[in-house]
């Protein structure tokens, strides 16, 4: 029999999905990922369904394929823990050298674009990205928090059009640091 229908793929599904789960969920040890396993093999099995002369060959199909997916995961995970395993090798000086060049471009950019706002508005931001909060910030210049609150929120806003929104988000976080 041929499984070439909806109804008789949702009978073969129902037939073999929990002991191709169980058999993932063996090797894996984790539910997620043997969930995720067992469904992507019955996709694969779902989108060569007319292929199948009996239900013998999806079957073995459906095994074959559950275990080229666990294999290919298991090589993928080999390749990322080598990649992982050479960077914690790298020498940390130069990788310290390399985050402070970055943190030292994207500060030169963040303040090439703080230079081009108005000069009051860049004064404010100036003295947040030293550290001083929104009351201080008042206090040094002699205008009111709500005069900061505003002249900021248009800053941002300005800050965000001559800004890509990737480089906005590095600057932020390497900012808050």
């Amino acid at each position: 029999m041929a499984i070439v229908s909806h109804k008789e793929f949702k009978a073969f599904f129902e037939t073999f999905f929990i002991p191709v789960y169980t058999l993932m969920q063996r090797y894996t040890g984790e539910r997620e990922l043997s969930r995720d396993f067992t469904q992507e093999a019955f996709v694969r099995v779902f989108e060569h369904r007319g292929e199948f002369e009996t239900e013998e060959n999806a079957k073995a199909f459906l095994y074959t394929v559950a275990r080229r997916i666990y294999l290919d995961h298991c090589k993928h995970q080999k390749i990322e823990n080598q990649y992982q395993n050479r960077v914690n090798e790298e020498d940390p000086e130069e990788y310290d050298f390399l985050k402070e060049v970055t943190q030292q471009e994207v500060s030169r950019i963040l303040y090439d674009a703080v230079d081009k706002l108005p000069s009051q508005t860049r004064s404010i931001i100036l003295l947040n990205l030293k550290g001083f909060n929104n009351t201080e910030v008042a206090e040094r210049l002699g205008v009111s928090v709500n005069t900061i609150k505003s002249l900021k929120k248009s800053a941002y806003v300005t800050l965000r059009t001559l800004l890509s929104k990737d480089l906005l988000m590095i600057l932020f976080v390497l900012v808050d640091k």
